[in-house]
């Protein structure tokens, strides 16, 4: 057969086979026939997003002198994945939002539409700094008090939405009297209340926040995933026993998902064991 024919043949039999392959991925795009054909990068037709882990039921109902827990989770700012886990617990936490992140000012507006309280989660500088590093728009040692309080003004307009502020690090900036009064003065300028996170033992900021007639607290314990499973659950049950003993109890959990999958186990049994958990605002006096 000439040469001729066989092209003319070879180019029919290519027409024809991306037609069938037209015809056959728009039927399946109408929802009709599957595909006889796996097309790369075409999503699944019976591919279904990962189910939602159940919410923790409506708090039960409990006396109003009950032990109260109050719990700040921090340390929130670049991932949504962890703000969204702590949405579908439903309870009246408080989020710490680190300034100058990329999720920032979602998270702080998100979080007061949903009903939660917001604290600015104000980074600081702590010992053995710079091997660690308290993030973007932190106050340091090296700054004149004036530039600290001009750094806080900032971070609080970019995030309207607070009600108070807490310390993310500042195991040394927290020990420099001088320096701490500079940075609360901003919160009793537009009446903020103020968490003392105690990264060191010598903190002075929950007393120097008193003295300018800020509300103020201190945290109780620290959940933080570092240490493990087991050390969360150890801390979670120490904030039990915290609130039982002294009626109340601030909780500080570090934003992670390890952290909050454990929070949720044990707000079920905080409220089973008559515990309530209520804002941060209601522990700050």
């Amino acid at each position: 057969m000439p040469a001729g024919v066989w092209k003319a043949l070879a180019g029919i039999i290519a027409v024809l086979l991306v037609a069938v392959v037209a015809l056959d991925q728009w039927q399946a795009r109408r929802g009709g026939l599957s595909s006889l054909f796996w097309t790369p990068g075409r999503p699944a037709a019976e591919a279904r997003p990962a189910p939602k882990p159940p919410a923790l039921p409506p708090a039960p109902p409990v006396p109003s002198g009950a032990p109260r827990i109050a719990v700040i989770v921090d340390d929130l700012g670049s991932r949504r994945d962890v703000f969204d886990l702590v949405r579908e617990l439903g309870r009246p936490l408080a989020v710490g939002v680190l300034p100058d992140m990329p999720l920032s000012g979602w998270i702080a507006a998100e979080a007061r539409r949903v009903g939660l309280e917001v604290l600015l989660d104000l980074p600081m500088e702590p010992y053995r700094y710079p091997e660690l590093d308290p993030g973007p728009g932190a106050l340091m040692m090296a700054m004149a008090p004036p530039e600290l309080s001009r750094r806080v003004v900032r971070h609080l307009d970019a995030l309207p939405t607070v009600i108070g502020v807490t310390n993310h690090m500042g195991s040394r900036m927290t020990e420099d009297r001088a320096r701490m009064r500079a940075a609360l003065e901003p919160l009793a300028e537009r009446r903020l209340l103020f968490v003392d996170a105690l990264t060191s033992n010598h903190s002075v900021a929950f007393d120097e926040a008193r003295r300018l007639g800020l509300r103020a607290g201190r945290r109780q314990v620290v959940v933080d995933a570092a240490a493990g499973e087991a050390g969360e659950r150890a801390r979670l049950e120490e904030a039990q026993r915290a609130a039982a003993e002294r009626g109340e109890a601030i909780v500080l959990a570090h934003g992670h998902p390890l952290t909050l999958r454990l929070l949720k186990e044990y707000v079920s049994r905080w409220e089973a064991a008559g515990i309530r958990l209520v804002p941060v605002s209601q522990l700050t006096r």
